[in-house]
């Protein structure tokens, strides 16, 4: 089963390492497990880079004015990109 994850949460929340935490139990059980970075989620890809397969929106982080070196498992991405993602996945969850 193929799971897709919205992170839009900013940097003051647990939502973070819980991605990580469904990230490992999806992974222990043969699952695959994506994120999609966004809004203030961008912040995450610190992160979440190396751990988990990691779409981060491009936009959003040119909005912020915020340009991260290449990070290993992090790619930048669109809102099409997101759709595909979205079209691809058996379950979206997302976390605000």
């Amino acid at each position: 089963m193929t799971f897709l994850v919205i992170l839009t949460a900013g940097p003051r929340t647990e939502a973070v390492q819980t991605v990580l935490e469904l990230a490992a139990a999806a992974s222990e059980l043969g699952h695959h497990l994506e994120v999609f970075l966004a809004g203030d989620g961008v912040t995450h890809a610190g992160q979440l880079g190396g751990r988990v397969a990691v779409t981060l929106c491009d936009a959003d982080l040119r909005w912020r004015q915020s340009q991260p070196v290449d990070m290993p498992g992090v790619v930048r991405g669109s809102l099409a990109d997101l759709a595909r993602s979205v079209r691809a996945a058996d379950r979206v969850l997302t976390f605000t």
